[in-house]
Parts: C-alpha cells; structure tokens; sequence
C-alpha cells in the first residue's frame, strides 16, 4: 500500500461535496497506478505533509521542494512544473521586479525564494500560512503583492470568490517543479525506479500535460502564464 498525502490548496487538492480531488490529487493516483501499486491518498493540510513524510504517516507527497522536504524525503523525480508569478491589484500594479524594492510582499511560509527576489533592496517579505492567507493580505491592502506559483495563488483566490480581472496581470519570475518526495522509511531502489519510471511515462503520453491544460482552462482568462 502507498499512502499519498495531498496538499490542501486549490486546485491542487480539494475536499469537495464528491469526496477528493484536484490536480495533484489525480496526478498523484496517475502515478500508483502506472506504477501497478494500490494506494490510498488523503489532502491534509499544507504543513503536515512533511510530519507525515518525517513520522512515516505517509509515503508519497507530491509538492515543491525545500530544506525540509529534502531531509526527511527523497526527491525521486520532477513530475510538473509551473511558472511562479507576483499577483498584485489591478489597481497598484507591480510590472517589474525592481517596483517591488521597498515594498511588501506575502510568501507563504517555507515557498522558496528565488535570488531575484530574495535579493531587491529594502524589499519587507512577510511570511503567510498559505496562498489563501496570502490573497487575503493583498486584498486587504495589508502587502503590496504576493508570491507564489500560478495554479496556488489564482486558485485560492478564485476559492475565495474572486476572479482574475480583480489582478493586475501576473509578472513571471521563473518556475519551479512540483517533485514527487517519497518518505526516507519507504525509499526502496526498486520503489524509487518504479515511481521515477511511472512519472516518464506519463509525461512522454501527454496525461500529465492534459490534466494541467485543463486546470488552466478552468481559469478563464487568457493571462494565466503556461
């Protein structure tokens, strides 16, 4: 049995009226099976999945990697990535990286930072507890802008009720990959290769790449960058 543990974020994983889903919910199921494994996959809320990994609770998460992770989990392959953006209102736009020196922006807590970021003088960062609280600073005029991928920030918001046209256009900075971390108690050599090849070959027939299509459709707007 490999137990999954999705990330409680829109649309990355959800606890609907139908039971489970979400993109990295499906992909995540997409995996066991190609990989010929049963198993059963719960969204827990962002911060567990590494106690879960840490304590043996679970086996499998499929999210963006930092120290934590990597110490408590192998980074087995990458399995989709996304671009990471700054969202700010449509009515104090941020164009540039360098209009954010001296201004302050939300970064979920343990999101990594890229140096072209992490680096602007007098930029304030204040950590948040997710994407949803970090939309939430930035309607409430509390942070100038946030930080975060595409798909995290834009599906808080859009769970909160808000739609794209109330953001100015989102500003690339570069893009991350969601890896799969498979638990350091259950990273076998031989679970390790069924996994990495799994996650191949579901890139090299395009399922992957159809699920992502479709939750970028499920947006709208043209101005979601791909």
């Amino acid at each position: 049995m490999l137990r999954i543990e999705t990330i409680q974020s829109e649309p990355f994983g959800r606890i609907g009226p139908q039971g489970p889903g979400g993109l990295m919910y499906e992909i995540g199921n997409l995996i066991a099976q190609r990989a010929g494994l049963v198993a059963e996959n719960h969204v827990v809320p962002y911060a567990r999945t590494v106690l879960s990994l840490q304590n043996g609770v679970s086996d499998m998460v499929l999210r963006f990697s930092n120290d934590e992770l990597k110490a408590v989990a192998y980074r087995v392959a990458p399995v989709l990535t996304l671009p990471t953006v700054v969202v700010s209102r449509r009515d104090a736009p941020v164009l540039r990286l360098e209009d954010l020196s001296r201004l302050s922006l939300a970064v979920p807590r343990s999101f990594p930072m890229p140096e072209s970021l992490a680096n602007l003088a007098g930029l304030r960062v204040q950590s948040v507890n997710n994407n949803e609280h970090a939309v939430q600073m930035l309607m409430g005029r509390r942070v100038d802008a946030a930080y975060g991928s595409n798909l995290g920030l834009f599906g808080a918001a859009r769970g909160m009720g808000l739609r794209m046209q109330e953001f100015a256009r989102p500003l690339l900075v570069e893009r991350q990959a969601f890896w799969l971390h498979l638990s350091l108690h259950r990273g076998t050599p031989e679970l390790i290769e069924r996994l990495g090849r799994a996650v191949e070959a579901l890139q090299r027939d395009g399922s992957i790449a159809r699920l992502y299509q479709r939750a970028l459709e499920e947006f709208g707007d043209d101005r979601m960058p791909a």
